[in-house]
């Protein structure tokens, strides 16, 4: 089993390339490149109805709207991406 690499509350930056090649399609292009934090994990994904091995630990992010949208947004984002996608905000 996979260990995931981070925890809720931790801060991460969504990598605007994955670590390694993936079809993985969740990351969505708005959030690539910007910070955000853990607030929940789900650990490794299996899948065997349509992918040959387990997903990369899952976990859903909260960024604020300005990290997103600019300095007028005033909502947060919730999203969800598999660990490949994401690094440590350091």
């Amino acid at each position: 089993m996979t260990v995931p690499l981070f925890d809720v509350g931790d801060r991460v930056v969504v990598r605007t390339t994955p670590r390694f090649p993936t079809v993985n399609p969740r990351t969505p292009e708005y959030a690539k490149g910007h910070r955000a934090t853990v607030v929940a994990t789900y650990g490794r994904v299996d899948n065997p109805l349509d992918h040959h091995a387990a997903y990369e630990p899952l976990y859903t992010v909260v960024f604020e709207g300005r990290e997103v949208f600019g300095p007028r947004a005033s909502h947060e984002v919730v999203a969800e991406m598999h660990e490949e996608w994401l690094d440590a905000d350091l």
